[in-house]
């Protein structure tokens, strides 16, 4: 069997007969032309897994969906414009009035948003769940569950969950199972392997990889589900644009040396981050003593170069300080691209004070600890 890190940079097969290239061309079009009105009147048909209109893709489109889904371990991928895109859609696909969808308390916060903003407008109810609770989760079920999002390591606070244990209690009363598998990517955890039913990634994180593109994915190996996914996608107006499936496309063959270097600087820098006198807590799964090791170690391929950590000088004037003292990390949101970056956010509750963010990027680890280094001397200086 092909190794998962030299398949992410085998060309896509979908190139059109006679132009062999390494890389997939960009095809624009809105409108496709038929050779009848038979296969006029049956483009419908095809809408999946063909060309009937632009919307429905073009051989950009379905070159990225299949090249995630091989990378996922089979499948099908649908493209969407965001990772918060690709969120809605699962629960628009699966969710109606009356049911319910449970939600771990360490979730992104726009899925959150989304769900208790729109989605319980229109009759959904939903509950939040202890992120450590496992396979006790069916505490929290209800005769109207049918949809748990997870997400391991959450993007702020790095906790992780037992994802095998909450997919084998949800199987067992028909529920299904989304997660948010941004962080680690299809080369670190696959999803699907371990019975999740929707994997999501936001594709503007690592597999686009130069913070340049917007978009969205959710694989799964449930054939109905994604003919589902694609006619839901449809009714919402979701588009990809061809010239972002592009780029996508040309970052997935150095996605897997991305992440080594980034994984290998980052364990660098939380190992300096671990023992500093001025760091209070540090967040950061892959790390040994890290309260989630033993999770990532037993499930989780690789690492990558996103945690978080706390000062012990935890107010706002000392966050400042910090983050202007840096001269290599750049304050942004986001991140999985080439680029350092540091973001702030107030903890979660009953927490108080700010969580920073590093995303290590792939610059020299030596510059990036001395710039760390020189930042956290200046709170005392």
């Amino acid at each position: 069997m092909t190794d998962i890190n030299t398949t992410v940079v085998q060309a896509a097969k979908d190139i059109p007969a006679g132009f062999a290239s390494l890389s997939q061309g960009v095809f624009h079009a809105s409108t496709i032309v038929f050779p009848d009105v038979a296969s006029f009147l049956h483009r419908q048909a095809q809408a999946h897994t063909g060309y009937s209109y632009g919307q429905n893709g073009t051989p950009t489109h379905y070159a990225l969906a299949n090249k995630l889904s091989e990378l996922e371990g089979g499948g099908y991928t649908a493209l969407v414009p965001s990772g918060l895109a690709a969120i809605v859609l699962v629960n628009s696909m699966l969710l109606g009035a009356g049911d319910h969808v449970l939600l771990p308390d360490s979730i992104y916060g726009p899925t959150l948003e989304v769900t208790k903003t729109l989605f319980a407008k229109w009759g959904v109810q939903y509950t939040i769940y202890p992120n450590d609770i496992a396979a006790g989760i069916t505490a929290f079920f209800r005769d109207n569950t049918r949809l748990i999002w997870t997400e391991s390591p959450a993007s702020d606070s790095m906790e992780m969950q037992d994802i095998p244990a909450i997919v084998a209690a949800a199987h067992a009363r028909q529920i299904k199972v989304a997660m948010d598998n941004t962080w680690a990517t299809a080369l670190g955890f696959r999803a699907l392997d371990v019975g999740v039913d929707f994997s999501i990634q936001a594709l503007t994180k690592y597999v686009g990889g130069h913070s340049d593109l917007l978009m969205g994915a959710v694989s799964t190996r449930d054939e109905a589900g994604y003919h589902a996914l694609r006619n839901t996608s449809e009714l919402l107006g979701y588009y990809v644009a061809p010239d972002e499936c592009f780029l996508a496309l040309r970052g997935l063959p150095t996605l897997a040396l991305r992440l080594e270097r980034q994984y290998a600087s980052a364990l660098r820098i939380a190992e300096f981050l671990q023992t500093h006198a001025e760091v209070d807590q540090l967040h950061y799964p892959p790390l040994p003593g890290d309260r989630y090791h033993h999770l990532w170690k037993r499930d989780f391929k690789m690492g990558n170069g996103l945690m978080s950590f706390t000062l012990k000088q935890n107010n706002l004037a000392a966050i400042e300080n910090f983050v202007a003292a840096l001269k290599i990390f750049t304050l942004g949101n986001s991140w999985g691209g080439v680029h350092s970056l540091i973001a702030v956010a107030p903890q979660r509750q009953p927490s108080t004070g700010w969580l920073l963010r590093l995303h290590v990027g792939v610059e020299h680890v030596d510059d990036l600890l001395e710039d760390v280094a020189k930042a956290l001397a200046m709170l005392n200086a």
